[in-house]
């Protein structure tokens, strides 16, 4: 059986969304094992990180959506982070997640205005009507973006996620739960 992909790309006044690309291992490597990533399960070796990042390729081909790459519009060729839906097997939803690979484009805008292109299109292929956003305690920058989308903190979603037998149990951290509806964007 062949099953072809199409992944779309999508632009805002400043980036380029598009589809990964093994030139982009290298950024997302170097992001995983630094400290940049400890909200995101890190740092990790770069094994894991390279499983990982094919992992993030796999979603698309699998659920027929996921993360995309995203660049400046004057520089195509180097992501400055991952931006979409992860939505692995252990998750009974899929997770709207942002994450800037290196701190020099933090503040100025960019995790919103990628996600304020990703979202729109995310309804239109997941199927569902919520979403997740899954921000570790004390991610105060994820926060913020969360709320600027119109996302509201899942009190319940949380305690069960973080209870014995939940998804996030063995975290080692409260993993707070941010819930998207369907067409409450701001």
């Amino acid at each position: 059986m062949t099953r072809t992909v199409t992944i779309p790309t999508l632009e805002t006044d400043r980036l380029i969304l598009r589809a990964p690309r093994m030139s982009d291992a290298q950024a997302y490597l170097g992001f995983k094992g630094s400290e940049r990533s400890v909200f995101t399960g890190g740092p990790i070796d770069a094994p894991k990180a390279a499983g990982n990042f094919f992992g993030i390729a796999g979603h698309w081909v699998l659920r027929g959506y996921g993360l995309f790459m995203a660049t400046l519009k004057g520089d195509l060729d180097t992501p400055i982070g991952g931006f979409g839906v992860f939505h692995p097997l252990q998750y009974a939803e899929p997770e709207f997640g942002w994450t800037l690979y290196d701190g020099a484009h933090e503040g100025q805008g960019f995790a919103v205005e990628a996600m304020r292109a990703v979202i729109p299109w995310a309804w239109g292929v997941m199927g569902v009507d919520t979403a997740q956003s899954h921000i570790d305690e004390g991610n105060d920058a994820s926060v913020a973006v969360a709320k600027r989308l119109g996302a509201t903190f899942d009190a319940r979603q949380t305690e069960i996620a973080n209870a014995p037998g939940g998804e996030f149990e063995d975290d080692g951290g409260i993993v707070n739960i941010w819930r998207h509806h369907k067409g409450a964007l701001a």
